[in-house]
């Protein structure tokens, strides 16, 4: 539940107490929509991600999956409270590889399965919270 400026005189100006419980709601990380701001970091061997992908599968099957973008190893995404399974995904061009077609290049999948098909890597969303989850994966077998 977002906290909101008690409704009568004060010293502040309407349009300042409104942008400042709006920064509290988003520091809270609460919404009327019932989301929660779920942000971190990820790196693969030591380094950030520079290009990938995050999703949020619930157990709750009645909750939508969220999913969100990672750039330079940073990722933000909302998702309602609860317990997720966490898939990561990057690729890159495969080395060696024989164009499919003039200018298109073949792609791989280079971050283990261990941490999206086959991922057991899990979060708790709790509610009226921002936050962050550090992800540190590693292309070594068996790590």
């Amino acid at each position: 539940m977002c906290l909101r400026p008690a409704a009568g005189p004060s010293s502040l100006p309407a349009a300042a107490r409104g942008v400042a419980a709006l920064l509290l709601c988003m520091t809270l990380g609460c919404g009327s929509d019932g989301m929660i701001v779920a942000s971190g970091s990820v790196t693969c061997d030591g380094k950030p991600l520079a290009d990938g992908a995050i999703s949020f599968y619930s157990f709750d099957k009645n909750i939508a999956p969220q999913g969100g973008r990672i750039l330079d190893g940073s990722f933000q995404l909302r998702c309602r409270p609860g317990k997720y399974r966490v898939e990561i995904l990057a690729s890159r061009p495969k080395e060696g590889g024989q164009e499919l077609s003039p200018g298109m290049i073949p792609f791989e999948q280079y971050i283990p399965a261990r941490y999206n098909d086959a991922s057991e890597l899990e979060v708790e969303i709790s509610k009226n919270r921002y936050q962050q989850f550090p992800f540190a994966l590693s292309t070594a077998p068996g790590t």
